[in-house]
């Protein structure tokens, strides 16, 4: 929504002073383009970044298809190494898109 509404200000800021100021208008046209693609590019990189890495989507999926898991029983299920399960796991846990819980010994996932 910020990009958008920054969009929109650019825009609007280009427009009123391309009328106020006719013969200044071509290098504000280029100057708000140039301002348009910081945006646009800024929101791709949030974008992008917001997104879980592969390992932790493929938890995600098995965890929706199967149920509560332990990382023990994840890690063989996607066949992946233990430490990289783990890790995924803990940015999941950041991310507050998996909770944890422990019945006994074990910590279950979900």
């Amino acid at each position: 929504m910020r990009y958008l509404l920054a969009a929109i200000a650019v825009a609007a800021f280009a427009a009123s002073l391309s009328i106020a100021f006719p013969r200044l208008a071509p290098l504000v046209l280029r100057i708000s383009a140039i301002a348009l693609l910081a945006i646009a590019a800024l929101w791709l990189i949030e974008y992008i970044a917001a997104r879980p890495p592969p390992l932790a989507q493929r938890i995600l999926k098995t965890l929706r298809a199967r149920g509560p898991l332990t990382a023990g029983e994840l890690a063989r299920e996607l066949n992946a190494d233990p430490t990289e399960v783990a890790e995924a796991l803990q940015y999941l846990l950041e991310k507050g898109l998996v909770r944890r819980y422990r019945v006994g010994e074990e910590e279950y996932f979900e």
